[in-house]
């Protein structure tokens, strides 16, 4: 008798304090597909992207986009790296990729010997609920010296995103950053 009493009160605690809640997917900023060029010994660095800066806002493992004048954070759309760090590794990505040898900001390394720096200072970089993804900011190249060598503000905006689609906004993110180092590899050549 108790045992038919218990074994459905049993499976039903079980079943009803199981999950059902989508599991987290970590993401990285992306190439545009094009064809790596072979990677450079890291002696042969010419290129260092800093720590790129962003609003406190983005400063945070969540994926942000805009509701209006609301910020709203995916509760499942995470980077993989802190942002600044993995926009920082995905110009440097990118730059390789197009044939300029480039390491990107890893705190728990120092900058490699190199001949120009790269700064971006970030005041946007999320999608917003129209469907647009809008990267906006600044970016600045500079010699061993500390010397302006190129400089650009810029504002790159997508549209065609579906708002709460993470994968889609990393996808529009990272071709929005994608077009941001070509800019900044023409000013390297």
């Amino acid at each position: 008798m108790r045992l038919t009493i218990l074994l459905p009160v049993g499976v039903t605690l079980l079943f009803g304090c199981a999950t059902t809640e989508p599991l987290p997917s970590y993401f990285v900023l992306t190439g545009t597909g094009e064809t790596a060029k072979p990677a450079r010994p890291a002696a042969a660095v010419r290129v260092y992207v800093r720590r790129v800066e962003v609003p406190a806002y983005l400063n945070r493992t969540n994926l942000a986009s805009m509701h209006g004048d609301q910020v709203r954070y995916s509760p499942t759309g995470l980077w993989a790296l802190s942002l600044d760090q993995t926009i920082s590794l995905g110009i440097a990505s990118n730059l390789n990729r197009l044939g300029i040898s480039a390491a990107g900001f890893r705190p728990a390394f120092g900058a490699p010997a190199h001949t120009y720096d790269v700064a971006v200072h970030l005041t946007h970089f999320e999608g917003h609920e129209n469907g647009d993804v809008i990267t906006s900011g600044s970016w600045q190249v500079l010699n061993g010296g500390g010397g302006l060598v190129a400089g650009k503000s810029v504002t790159i905006r997508r549209g065609g995103w579906t708002f709460g689609n993470d994968t889609q906004l990393v996808a529009l993110l990272s071709s929005e950053l994608g077009e941001l180092t070509d800019q900044i590899a023409r000013a390297l050549r």
